[in-house]
């Protein structure tokens, strides 16, 4: 099933949640009693009042992940949407270690675990609104924002409001990691065909500041597992090398959110400037570098081979419609961008983190629908704070947020010295915004060498064995890769940094015709 086949019901599941919310308080109250070793799953307590409609039941699940997202099997880690079935076992987990909850307890997690469900089934829903045709998909949205908007009247007052904008929904659904990747560049297709242009700069709004926060999260994870500084070279490679798709999307989202950006910068549109700069600079601030001072270099660790080029059978190499609409988007970034870097420089300033008060380039998380299950397992506290929202956490804030976003790890079954170990860390914080500003601040270009194809040269293709050669190429980590008699060949993208970001210029050598063709369209030299 593809992003705009159809395949579910809409308006119907729609009417389904609405049922549910109309009959609140008999599914808490199926929960709660539910909250027990070897209790029913979640799930059975909604159709369980919805006995006609259970044809519904599984459905949204099933097209989400035969639309390219079904969830990869990470070992040890549960790698999925935001769960109530499992929100309940960490529950479990929690009151084993501590003490189990009276009644007033199980009603009061009842409703995360109610609210956590209505909010996957919209999550779902979300990647659904093009199904029938780009001239419903706005109505669809509204329909959906009425449907959360209706959530949270209902809600507790106690409750956590995990999301408040439908539209943020969209880009929350991806956020587990797939083996499909090339499922993230048909829905960013489909975004761009089907909403209004303030739609859909929220939905890139959300989009890179999602995906920016998990890369900053996953440099901060490398640099302290491998005791590595943050300017160390060994971390720039890695993250570098393994980061194709996110860069790839992260450009794709930021230039419509630059071109509005500039558009508030012509109209002296202070609020609107400052927020999308706001939103820019964190979009670049994995790797700030890349992505603002050697753009040349960006624009190929951007390229996957596997998803953007094709070969014929004849050899002749070409871009994928995929590859064409990439390749369009990255040089548009690379005009608006040196357009409005020097404007950049100026607003980046008001985002620098202060002492005692939130910034969100300390936020720690894997995954961003992981945000939602810190909020969810935090409201087993009665004391949590539930003021703040998803969309809270990529804004700046006073020391309330910054208690908040530092209380979702103090659980009273976590040792002290693990919660310590993912307190908000101001340090990083800092220096991840000041490799921003410094990146914004350079006016000279930087050194940057250039690979050219030719018979004889110092780059040459490697041997690799198939099975590791297969899940690189599948990552984008590979330059160029070809079979050869004796097995796979290619040449990995470390040499971009190793050798062209040093200033030197390098020769791949040796390679058949047709990976010569592959490895110019990889360079962006058509």
């Amino acid at each position: 099933m593809s992003v705009s086949s159809g395949g579910v019901p809409f308006h119907e599941h729609l009417e389904l949640l609405q049922l549910f919310l109309s009959h609140r308080g008999d599914i808490v109250e199926r929960i709660q009693a539910a909250l027990k070793p070897q209790g029913p799953p979640v799930e059975d307590c909604f159709f369980a009042i919805a006995r006609h409609q259970s044809r519904l039941r599984g459905q949204l699940e099933a097209a989400h992940w035969g639309s390219g997202f079904r969830p990869r099997d990470l070992p040890g880690l549960y790698n999925g949407l935001a769960d109530p079935g499992e929100m309940t076992v960490r529950a479990f987990h929690l009151w084993q270690q501590t003490r189990w909850p009276g009644r007033n307890g199980r009603v009061h997690y009842a409703h995360t675990l109610f609210n956590l469900y209505v909010i996957r089934c919209l999550e779902f829903l979300s990647v659904r609104l093009w199904d029938g045709g780009s001239s419903e998909s706005g109505d669809r949205l509204a329909a959906l924002q009425r449907v959360l908007d209706d959530l949270w009247r209902t809600t507790p007052g106690d409750q956590p409001v995990f999301v408040r904008d439908a539209r943020w929904l969209v880009q929350l659904a991806q956020s587990p990691a797939t083996d499909n990747l090339g499922a993230y560049f048909d829905v960013a297709r489909m975004i761009a065909e089907s909403f209004s242009v303030d739609d859909r700069l929220v939905i890139h709004k959300a989009g890179v500041c999602m995906a920016a926060g998990h890369l900053r999260s996953q440099t901060r994870h490398y640099a302290t597992t491998r005791e590595l500084a943050f300017d160390d070279e060994r971390l720039r490679l890695q993250t570098r090398t393994t980061n194709a798709l996110d860069f790839a999307l992260l450009i794709q989202e930021l230039v419509p959110l630059i071109e509005a950006y500039e558009r508030a910068c012509e109209a002296g549109d202070r609020q609107t400037r400052l927020e999308l700069a706001g939103v820019i600079c964190q979009g670049v601030s994995p790797d700030p570098e890349l992505f603002l001072n050697r753009v040349d270099l960006l624009g190929t660790y951007s390229m996957h081979e596997e998803l953007f080029i094709a070969v014929d059978g004849d050899g002749r190499a070409a871009y994928t419609p995929m590859g064409e609409r990439h390749v369009r988007l990255f040089e548009e970034y690379r005009t608006r961008m040196g357009r409005a870097a020097d404007s950049l420089r100026d607003d980046c300033q008001h985002f620098r983190p202060r002492a005692g008060a939130y910034s969100p380039y300390g936020a720690l998380y894997g995954f961003s629908s992981h945000l939602l299950e810190h909020m969810a397992l935090k409201a087993l506290q009665p004391e949590a704070t539930t003021r703040f929202s998803l969309e809270d956490v990529f804004v700046d804030g006073d020391a309330a947020k910054l208690a908040w976003v530092n209380g979702w790890r103090q659980l009273p079954h976590i040792a002290p010295a693990v919660a310590k170990q993912f307190d908000y860390p101001q340090q990083f914080a800092e220096d991840m915004f000041g490799r921003v500003e410094r990146a914004l601040q350079r006016t000279a270009p930087l050194p940057t060498g250039r690979l050219v194809i030719a018979s004889e040269g110092d780059v040459q293709a490697h041997p690799y064995d198939e099975r590791q050669l297969l899940s690189d190429r599948h990552e984008g980590k590979c330059l160029v890769s070809y079979r050869t008699a004796d097995g796979w060949a290619a040449i990995g993208k470390g040499i971009l940094t190793e050798i062209l970001a040093a200033g030197r210029d390098a020769t791949a050598a040796g390679l058949p015709p047709a990976a010569a063709d592959v490895l110019k369209l990889m360079l962006l030299k058509r």
